[in-house]
């Protein structure tokens, strides 16, 4: 009999009424989440060990025991550490020590080897003093550490950093990360009161009917859309594979119609879709309600949760734990999820323990990222080798979708070569010199030709910094033009930008004259329209991105027009210079400079030399070789944040905001109501933004003008200075945030202020 089979009999009598948690007993939660474990892993076809599996489960929580944790469930004390002294008893089991540090870590992150040495010898110094402390823990514990054992361990330890950093093998990786995954999931399953799982069978694929807009292009599209999925059933095994196809085409539901004849045909268990901006998420998921019906749809970004924890509460029990996972934790329980880009890279490189919950359910699925060329180049080839890797490993499928597809590394592209649209919809222009932003109304009306022009045909101006894009803002507010000007950025709240794209919806469907002044979070996947577009100088694809809204669906009578240069602020300064690298936007003034007059014919061959121009100016992240040397706690995250000094700003735009913040920050909110406020603080992520901290007492100064009803000021503290408060007061065109293009910054001030 194996000692993991010994200690599944023995367990609960040794731990006897020792608890987990506030009511649940100890052995009950490790049981409980051994269960989980290999359900988890049967139904994602995982080949993990079951012995492994029990060890990593049955003892992860031992380290509870202590009676100071115990003291700390009736609410004494801060407790104690658990998870080291639980590890130790882990080891015993099967002398892994790599199940040892799955254990250590399951509520921190995992280690880069590196580091594991000045972690676990310290704790490891005197073969006694660990002898005791097991004891002390669990009694009738039937096997220490022997002293070889213990000395062997010391061994293995000093030797990671050693030999890791020589490794190019991935296998150690994976096998630590399954069961990283598979824990996090199960504990946290577990203790929310999950006893079983409740996964949804792939749903059918249902044709969603959309309204034509014409005729002849709604006949390509679907034309298209069968060829490529004639060409998908021809993909004999897992896979990267390529879908170009230009924008307006489509992609998303030739994209599902793939990924679901894969699902089928080789039973993969789940359809993840991937897209870089919250926005397109909700645009994409209700195309995804359509053809697979809501109940098999999981929309997952960080304002998603709110309103479907308030839709549980007439569930039974345990369909309310299980959706508590994915509103505490962001599971990706529904067969079909609609996610962000930096959650999936999270999923797959984040050593955070919560940020690989969803790792185990990559495997044996159909992945789509959409716009993956928002990926930073530097990490294209190492993403691409590690997609490969686990596709080979794992049976996923991974199907990489844009109009401006990335030297990612990949199988085959499933789209006919030389796809374009019927017609030609738009013609670019290169304005090789740089204008100061307050000559772009004159510069749309000299290269703008009379059958568009800006008075007489909507349009879209595209700009790099949020504070460029007010300062365009009220340049066409003071044209007077004849339609209404809308404006979108990273300084509205996310609540007023859906009310704002509504309304550019219904202005389009009534063939309304309107006009939007944003940044960058129109650029892929939005789907609006409009006669002209005008985008300052950035990377190639981030201009052919929003070339995709200009006549997107060929109801203009004429091409529209795509108009490119560079902005320069009043300090003479480029606009895109605090936003891209050099880099990108050199190579991208390279290529255009060749040929500065061109249409959606040429993007492809321009979009290609662009790519690789940027590759060889840039040193690239070598990934799966750092993945493989052991560098876990290493890895880049997708989105650089730390040269960015915000803080988080709540706005009034509504009655509910005060009562919500008020309830968040005045309320005791103990482990059993995590949930309430995790969901509460998803709906007050409707109405927050990010603002520069340089700018706080500015701010505070030009808000003293201003009085609230209540005697607080209008621009103050909440929860303990960690963020800050706008209230109603100060919502006003003349206040700290305008009713219509959001923070109005009051310093003129042209930092890098992206979005």
């Amino acid at each position: 009999m194996s000692r993991v089979t010994e200690i599944a009999a023995l367990l609960g009598s040794l731990l006897g009424e020792k608890r987990s948690h506030p009511g649940k007993k100890l052995i009950e939660h490790v049981l409980g989440v051994a269960r989980l474990m290999e359900a988890l892993s049967a139904e994602q076809g995982l080949n993990c060990d079951p012995e492994q599996i029990k060890a990593v489960a049955l003892t992860h929580d031992i380290g509870k025991a202590h009676p100071e944790f115990q003291d700390y469930l009736e609410g004494k004390g801060e407790g104690v550490n658990h998870a080291k002294p639980s590890a130790w008893f882990t080891y015993t089991l099967l002398q892994d020590f790599w199940l040892a540090e799955v254990v250590c870590r399951h509520h921190t992150h995992l280690y880069s080897s590196k580091d594991l040495s000045k972690d676990w010898l310290p704790d490891s110094f005197s073969l006694p003093k660990q002898q005791k402390r097991m004891r002390q823990l669990v009694a009738g514990w039937p096997w220490l550490l022997s002293e070889e054992e213990y000395f062997d361990l010391e061994d293995t330890i000093m030797a990671l950093g050693r030999d890791m950093a020589k490794s190019s093998d991935l296998d150690l990786w994976l096998r630590v990360r399954t069961l990283y995954s598979l824990l996090i999931a199960a504990d946290r399953m577990e203790a929310i009161g999950v006893e079983q799982l409740l996964r949804e069978p792939m749903p059918d694929f249902n044709q969603p009917i959309f309204p034509g807009r014409s005729a002849e292009v709604d006949a390509w599209r679907q034309n298209l859309q069968q060829t490529c999925l004639n060409q998908a059933r021809e993909i004999a095994k897992p896979g990267v594979y390529t879908l170009t196809l230009p924008t307006g085409a489509g992609k998303t539901v030739t994209g599902l119609s793939v990924a679901y004849e894969w699902a089928k045909r080789f039973n993969c268990k789940s359809i993840i879709y991937a897209l870089p901006f919250i926005s397109i998420v909700e645009q994409t998921t209700n195309v995804a309600k359509a053809v697979f019906g809501d109940s098999a749809v999981q929309e997952d970004h960080s304002l998603a949760y709110g309103q479907e924890e308030k839709e549980t509460e007439k569930r039974s029990p345990g369909v309310v734990a299980w959706r508590k996972v994915s509103a505490l934790f962001r599971y990706w329980r529904e067969p079909v999820v609609l996610t962000t880009m930096v959650q999936f890279w999270d999923a797959i490189f984040n050593s955070r323990a919560n940020r690989t919950m969803n790792f185990h359910r990559l495997s044996n699925a159909v992945v789509i990222l959409d716009e993956p060329q928002t990926i930073p180049p530097a990490y294209w080839r190492g993403l691409g080798d590690t997609l490969t890797y686990l596709s080979n490993k794992w049976g996923t499928f991974f199907l990489l979708m844009t109009a401006t597809q990335p030297r990612i590394p990949a199988e085959l592209e499933l789209a006919p070569p030389q796809t374009f649209f019927p017609q030609v919809r738009h013609h670019y222009e290169y304005l090789p010199d740089k204008y100061p932003l307050e000559v772009l109304p004159e510069l749309l009306a000299k290269n703008l030709p009379p059958q568009l022009s800006m008075r007489k045909n909507s349009g879209m101006v595209v700009v790099n910094t949020k504070k460029a894009a007010l300062d365009v803002y009220r340049l066409f507010e003071a044209m007077n033009l004849e339609g209404p000007v809308l404006f979108l950025s990273g300084w509205v709240t996310p609540w007023r930008r859906q009310l704002t794209l509504k309304q550019l919806k219904k202005l389009e469907e009534d063939k309304a004259l309107r006009y939007l002044v944003a940044t960058q979070v129109v650029e892929a996947g939005v789907d609006v329209d409009f006669s002209w577009v005008f985008r300052d100088i950035g990377p190639l694809d981030s201009i052919i991105q929003v070339a995709g809204r200009c006549n997107r669906h060929l109801i203009g009578i004429v091409p529209g027009k795509v108009l490119i240069a560079e902005l320069i602020g009043k300090n003479g300064r480029s606009l895109w210079n605090c936003v891209y690298s050099d880099v990108l936007v050199g190579r991208a003034k390279d290529v255009l400079q060749k040929q500065s007059v061109f249409d959606e014919k040429d993007v492809p061959a321009i979009v290609a030399e662009y790519y690789q121009r940027v590759e060889t100016g840039l040193t690239p992240c070598d990934i799966a070789g750092n993945l493989a040397q052991g560098m876990w706690h290493d890895m880049p995250d997708l989105i650089d944040k730390s040269q960015r000094d915000t803080v988080t700003v709540f706005v009034e735009e509504t009655d509910e905001v005060w009562p919500l913040l008020k309830k968040l920050q005045d309320q005791h909110w103990d482990l059993t109501r995590r949930d309430e406020k995790k969901r509460l603080l998803q709906q007050a992520q409707q109405y927050a933004l990010e603002i520069p901290a340089r700018q706080l007492r500015a701010c505070e100064l030009k808000c003293s003008a201003f009085y609230s009803t209540d005697g607080e000021p209008v621009f103050r503290q909440v929860f303990e200075g960690k963020a800050w408060f706008i209230s109603k007061a100060a919502i006003r065109a003349d206040g700290l945030y305008h009713p219509a293009i959001g923070f109005i910054p009051p310093e003129e001030d042209e930092g890098p202020q992206m979005w």
